[in-house]
Formats: structure tokens, C-alpha cells, sequence
């Protein structure tokens, strides 16, 4: 018995050397691209294939060192016509990657693994850039330690981190500059209340402090935010002017700052209840800027009866001092899709999907016109029913994230011509 294992082990040794001198033989013929093992998921879920290239300046060197992983996605941002973001989280660790070239390669901004991230970050919740280089990314305190907030100013070659003194729960980031942000952050109270903090920074997240404690004086709606209210949204525009949109026993409300969030009041009355009759429950999020320090913005309004849904959308031209609504002529949502907000680039131009069918507007969503099914489209949707996000970054470019939650599996598409045709990136 002992000399047939013998046998067996110098048969496998053997094996063993013959492969390494064939291995050897084929390397000095041809030298294959060094390429790093492929990410996957522990329950062998995958998702999307990114071709990844390091942060250098060489293409030739880029080109060598490429290679692929397959991830999930869960979020993303365009930033500019050519670049943009995407994200995920796999084993408690943000997968982050960016793309300057419409999708084609992706470099790895990811911060450091020992950041453990136990949910996905959101877009304006909990991750916001400002451009290319300027990004923040905050993760809620856990177990009664800090809240911890990364920012890089090198497109994410590297990360700093700071924290905050409170483990409350993050609920909306919104930066203007490289240097001034806010972070807000809530904890429920009681029925309808939340106290709702806020944190500035003016050295670029470095350091944050608290807004200045004023007494809040319900009556005239000035100092902090009220308590009053779930937190929906918060978004500045400048240094000066912040909107937070709440959901007051289910009324959507507006408060408004125009001293970089000291002081706060109730915004212009925008929500007329008896325009929605038959509503059941209504949401709102904070107001989207076309551009920095732009004018002119959007509020998605949603209304929902039963497991139905309806968008329409206020619009400002002035800065937020006054809001105008637009009824969209769009059918109910229903399915796994029912609280899709449509996207829009401009006060006119904006689209949206239903049941597979991408619609555009060009007169702020009065009329929404079908644009041709994409073949490409409905093929994914079978496998990829439901969609996370539409983001359009001028008329004709534009990204989607679809997703199996069930099988953990994503897929970001874009479309190059305003959203006729669809592709997998």
C-alpha cells in the first residue's frame, strides 16, 4: 500500500514538472499581459465586466497593465460627456471606479478595504462630487464609533479621512466648491420629528463643525431646521442658497436658506393638496440644478395609490424663489419600476422609462413623446428587470443601471443618441 501512494505522488510530481516546462517553453515564446485574478462575489454572483486601467499618464504603460473584473453596480453619476462614476459594494468594501472615456476603461478610486461599508452609498446621500477631482464619501458611525468622512482632491489616487463627533444617520452631502460642503445627519424622535443636524465645511472636508445653535422658533420658521418633518433631500446651489424638501405628515415641504444654512424658514408655498386629490402618499426630493450656481432647477414630485404610481415635477427659473408645477402626461407606474423619477437635463428636456419604452420630453413634460424600442433594451430587461437610475448628460449621451436583485447581478448601459439605442458597457 505504501509504495502504491509512492507511485501515485511521483506521478503527480511528475505531472507537475512536465506543466511547469511546457508553461516555461510557452513563456519564452509569447509573453502574456500580467493580469490580476477576477472579482468576484463570495456567492458567485457577478455582474458587470469593467475593463480596468491604473491611474498613469501613459497609454502604452495603461494598455499593458490592463485587465477585467466583473462587479456589481448599485449607483452611479455622470459628471461631464465623457466621465462619470460607478460603484458598489462587495464583501463590505466600496468598489468605486471612474471613466473618462464614455465607459471604454475604468480606473479603480477605491479607498482603503479597512473602510467597511455594511450598505451601498448613494448619489447626494452619502457620496458627491464636485468635479474630477474633488470627491467625498461618508460612512455612518457603527457600534457608538464616529461617522467617517473620505475626501480626495486627486481623483481618488488617494483618500484622507476626518470624522464627525455624532453616529447619526447621514442623509444628504451637497458640495460648491472644492472647499465648502454640507453633510446633514437625522435621528427619528418621535412621530413626524426628526432632529436634524448640520455640519459645514470650509477647507474641502478637512474639518467640519456644527451650524451655529440658534433657537428654533416654529411660528416664523427661522434658526435651525425645524424638527418637523422626514428629510427627503438637501441640495445647495451656491454658498449661500440650500433647499431641504421634508415630508411633513405626508405634505411635501420646502425650508430655504440664504445664508449657507444659519438660518433656515419655510420656503414659497409650491404644494397645493387639492391639485392631487386621490392621492394616497406623496414623495418629494430636493431640488436638481441644471449647472453650478444655475438658476434654473427641478423637483420630482411622485404620487402613489395603492402599488400605482404618478410623476410630475416643479420648475424654477429663479433661483428657487418661486416654483411653477408641470403636469406630466405620463400613464401610472406600476411593477418593480413604479418609482423611477424621470431625469431631465434642462427645463425642457427630459426622459424616462416605462414598460421598456423610453419617452422624451422637450417642453418640460407636458408632452412626452415614445422614442423606438431598442431591441438591445428589451433583451436585458428579461434578465435585468428593474431600473435603478436614468441619467442623461446632454441630449444624445446619456447612462441606465438595470439589476436582478435576486440574482445580485447589474448592468450600466448607455445610449449615444438620446436614447433610441442601448448598450452594455
Amino acid at each position: 500500500m505504501r509504495l502504491h501512494w509512492i507511485k501515485i505522488v511521483q506521478t503527480a510530481l511528475l505531472t507537475i514538472g512536465l506543466a511547469a516546462v511546457l508553461a516555461a517553453c510557452t513563456d519564452s515564446e509569447v509573453t502574456p499581459v500580467a493580469q490580476p485574478p477576477q472579482e468576484t462575489d463570495e456567492t458567485g454572483n457577478t455582474g458587470q465586466t469593467l475593463t480596468v486601467v491604473p491611474p498613469v499618464n501613459s497609454t502604452e504603460a495603461a494598455d499593458m497593465a490592463k485587465y477585467q473584473i466583473q462587479t456589481r453596480l448599485t449607483d452611479f453619476q455622470l459628471l461631464n460627456s465623457n466621465g462619470g462614476l460607478a460603484w458598489g459594494v462587495t464583501r463590505n468594501a466600496l468598489r468605486l471606479y471612474y471613466t473618462q472615456d464614455e465607459g471604454v476603461t475604468w480606473t479603480n478610486i477605491s479607498p482603503s478595504e479597512n473602510v467597511q461599508f455594511p450598505a451601498n452609498p448613494q448619489y447626494g446621500q452619502s457620496i458627491y462630487f464636485v468635479d474630477r477631482t474633488h470627491g467625498w464619501i461618508v460612512r455612518e458611525g457603527m457600534g457608538g464609533t464616529d461617522t467617517i468622512v473620505l475626501r480626495t482632491n486627486n481623483g481618488g489616487a488617494s483618500w484622507s479621512l476626518s470624522s464627525l463627533s455624532k453616529t447619526d444617520k447621514v442623509t444628504a452631502i451637497s458640495f460648491v466648491s472644492p472647499e465648502k460642503g454640507w453633510i446633514l445627519t437625522t435621528v427619528d424622535t418621535s412621530i413626524g420629528k426628526q432632529d436634524k443636524k448640520l455640519y459645514v465645511t470650509e477647507d474641502g472636508g478637512t474639518t467640519w463643525k456644527p451650524m451655529s445653535e440658534i433657537d428654533n422658533d416654529e411660528q416664523t420658521g427661522l434658526g435651525e431646521i425645524p424638527t418637523r418633518g422626514y428629510t427627503t433631500g438637501l441640495t445647495f446651489s451656491d454658498a449661500n442658497h440650500g433647499f431641504l424638501t421634508v415630508l411633513d405628515f405626508g405634505t411635501p415641504k420646502l425650508y430655504v436658506t440664504t445664508n449657507g444654512g444659519e438660518d433656515w424658514k419655510v420656503g414659497a408655498s409650491f404644494f397645493d393638496r387639492d391639485k392631487f386629490s386621490g392621492c394616497g402618499n406623496f414623495g418629494i426630493n430636493s431640488p436638481q440644478f441644471f449647472g453650478r450656481e444655475a438658476k434654473g432647477a427641478w423637483m420630482p414630485l411622485s404620487c402613489s395609490t395603492g402599488d400605482r404610481t404618478k410623476f410630475n415635477g416643479f420648475f424654477t427659473d429663479d433661483g428657487g424663489k418661486s416654483w411653477s408645477l408641470s403636469t406630466f402626461s405620463l400613464n401610472k407606474q406600476t411593477g418593480l419600476n413604479r418609482n423611477l423619477a424621470p431625469t431631465f437635463l434642462n427645463a425642457n428636456d427630459g426622459w424616462t422609462i416605462h414598460e421598456g419604452i423610453t419617452y422624451h420630453t422637450e417642453d418640460g413634460g407636458k408632452t412626452w413623446n415614445a422614442l423606438p424600442r431598442s431591441k438591445v433594451f428589451d433583451q436585458i430587461q428579461e434578465d435585468y428587470p428593474e431600473i435603478v437610475k436614468i441619467q442623461m448628460v446632454s441630449t444624445k449621451l446619456g447612462w441606465v443601471l438595470v439589476e436582478n436583485t435576486d440574482t445580485k447581478r447589474s448592468l450600466l448601459l448607455q445610449t449615444e443618441d438620446g436614447g433610441v439605442r442601448w448598450k452594455v458597457l
